[in-house]
């Protein structure tokens, strides 16, 4: 069985999907697995994955205070640093309309951005300090230092951002453009969909997020699942599909993925581990 019927037969399985239509469900190919490790340069705890415009990725590795830019074989090519006070990097988010890199600090609880124009330009913004942080902790008792902000994406058509915690509890982070006001917060828990066969609700995590204008949905990642979910944002309906890649001696599961991307037509996924030595960055083909 192939990947891609791989992939099918989960979704149609996990969510009940009878009657489900094969051409309008996103399928996953495995097509290429790439060394993601350069301890030389840094590389050596991936934590966050973007597709980039001046760079094919741009990673963010969470024991080092620097985005690293990536060539398409994984290679670091630039790196460009944070400063003092900038650490436990988890995700990173190229904002092209904007000309800026996003990037997301756990036990921080804040987003760094860089002016792409001008490096040199890096501002901070911690979620405490912006409107609405109040009600949040109000609605959702919850330890922010711990199981924190873990990835990063932003909706292309409008500039929202989006940040999503981890566990305990999972949720979404919607933030304005110009990261003065959070607009929302929402439960990413079994009601939405986000459910493992692999390990109770507690101990699920998401680890990236990637958003996908061109079929209105976000594709969600899952560290301890070994699952990406993709959410259709029209009707709320969420797939899960299992991260495999074909190795010399055979099918093998993805392990410790921490990152996920998408290329600028909507066409290939990519997948970042942290794996030690092993660390691997994944393509997947999207049809």
């Amino acid at each position: 069985m192939t990947l891609r019927s791989v992939s099918f037969f989960c979704c149609a399985l996990l969510w009940g999907a009878t009657e489900v239509v094969a051409q309008d469900v996103p399928t996953l190919t495995f097509e290429e697995r790439l060394g993601a490790y350069d301890k030389s340069e840094g590389l050596t705890e991936p934590s966050g994955l973007s597709t980039g415009h001046t760079v094919p990725f741009w990673t963010v590795s969470d024991d080092h205070p620097f985005v690293l830019g990536l060539d398409v074989k994984g290679t670091v090519v630039t790196v460009i640093p944070l400063g003092k006070g900038v650490h436990d990097l988890e995700g990173v988010i190229e904002d092209t309309a904007r000309a800026r890199l996003l990037v997301v600090s756990e036990k921080k609880t804040e987003i760094t951005s860089i002016d792409l124009n001008d490096l040199s330009e890096i501002s901070r913004y911690p979620l405490s300090e912006m409107g609405g942080f109040s009600k949040l902790l109000s609605d959702f008792d919850t330890n922010w230092k711990k199981n924190g902000l873990e990835g990063i994406t932003v909706a292309p058509e409008t500039g929202t951002i989006y940040v999503i915690k981890e566990r305990e509890p999972r949720m979404i982070i919607a933030i304005s453009a110009d990261l003065s006001t959070i607009l929302s917060i929402e439960m990413l828990g079994r009601d939405a969909g986000l459910i493992s066969p692999r390990k109770n609700d507690r101990k699920m995590d998401i680890s990236g997020i990637a958003s996908d204008p061109s079929r209105d949905g976000q594709w969600i990642l899952s560290d301890t699942d070994q699952a990406v979910f993709f959410r259709d944002l029209q009707d709320g309906t969420v797939y899960r599909y299992p991260l495999s890649w074909m190795s010399e001696s055979g099918l093998q599961h993805v392990s410790n993925p921490e990152g996920v991307a998408l290329s600028a037509d909507g066409t290939e996924l990519f997948i970042i581990t942290d794996n030690g030595k092993d660390s691997a960055l994944f393509r997947y083909d999207i049809q």
